[in-house]
């Protein structure tokens, strides 16, 4: 049953008079600032995080109109208040959230331009509520998806001879190396972006991609940035296991060079048949140094 249009004006009306009493009654430097938050096709990243704190409301505006009947909001039924239009979304926690948990927030966009949704998620932390923030969408034009579809295709074509020259010669190294080279640009090839639950070591990962090459062949390729601690650091080995703790088979990994404090580095694992199909499930990876001496670990690695 759908409710009268002054019913609805005087709920929205009651939902932003507590909003602006929760406001007011705000202590300052308590995150009253407006965040923004840049969303742009063809840069899979991990979702930004958004601190929320029960009792406190937290307002996401978009510059793009979304769907309010395709948003998807883990824990919505526990939320004190929630609202909804096509330009802005209000969110007021209960008390029932625990400090720390995590919940995934997803809105699709109305005009069916790329990109076509946003992922958010939504941390509670009693003492650092964002109350406000805005989302902005870059689009892309057609004409660059018509020239990216071509390149694709190139690529595709390019890397599928290469794939059949490994499967003919392997082990050979200069094939391996040849094919790796050209994993260095995403651009040309098709790849789902992957998403760690947790990072161990002293590294940050920046981008995590999963590479579909042939039927047959699928690669992972890593963009990692390094400390003072893990200055120097080169892959020696690597392991990748699903959810069951089973070993999945790989060449050894590849590296563009060692990693630096504060400078990016590339890692390709190339693997064998026995891959998982397209990145489904969950996974983690380990990789490490000459002697284990120093590892990088990622737990529940899944695409996004």
């Amino acid at each position: 049953m759908t409710g009268s249009p002054a019913f609805i004006v005087l709920a929205w009306g009651v939902l932003w008079s507590a909003t602006a009493q929760a406001a007011a009654q705000e202590p300052p430097g308590s995150g009253s600032a407006v965040r923004r938050i840049d969303v742009q096709a063809g840069t899979p990243l991990a979702p930004q995080e958004v601190r929320i704190s029960p009792g406190l409301s937290t307002t996401v505006f978009f510059d793009a109109r979304i769907r309010p009947e395709q948003l998807v909001l883990e824990g919505r039924e526990r939320f004190q208040r929630f609202g909804v239009t096509e330009d802005h979304l209000v969110l007021v926690p209960s008390s029932t959230f625990r400090e720390g948990e995590r919940l995934r927030l997803e809105v699709r966009f109305h005009d069916g331009a790329v990109p076509e949704r946003a992922v958010m998620v939504l941390v509670v932390d009693s003492a650092r509520a964002e109350r406000q923030v805005e989302l902005f969408r870059q689009t892309r034009s057609a004409a660059s998806y018509q020239q990216e579809v071509e390149e694709l295709r190139s690529g595709m074509l390019r890397l599928e001879r290469q794939v059949q020259q490994l499967q003919r010669s392997r082990p050979g190294e200069c094939s391996r190396e040849s094919l790796v080279a050209d994993l260095g640009d995403e651009d040309s090839i098709a790849f789902r972006a992957w998403f760690p639950r947790k990072v161990s070591g002293e590294f940050s990962l920046l981008r995590a991609t999963f590479l579909r090459l042939s039927p047959r062949w699928a690669a992972l390729r890593l963009t990692l940035t390094g400390t003072r601690a893990s200055r120097g650091w080169a892959v020696a080995g690597a392991e990748l296991t699903d959810a069951q703790g089973r070993r999945l088979k790989s060449l050894p990994p590849w590296q563009a060079g060692p990693v630096g404090d504060g400078e990016t580095s590339i890692v390709i694992l190339l693997d064998e048949p026995s891959t998982p199909g397209e990145g489904l499930g969950r996974y983690t990876l380990e990789l490490w140094n000459e002697g284990r001496k120093q590892t990088l670990k990622m737990e529940g690695l899944q695409a996004r």
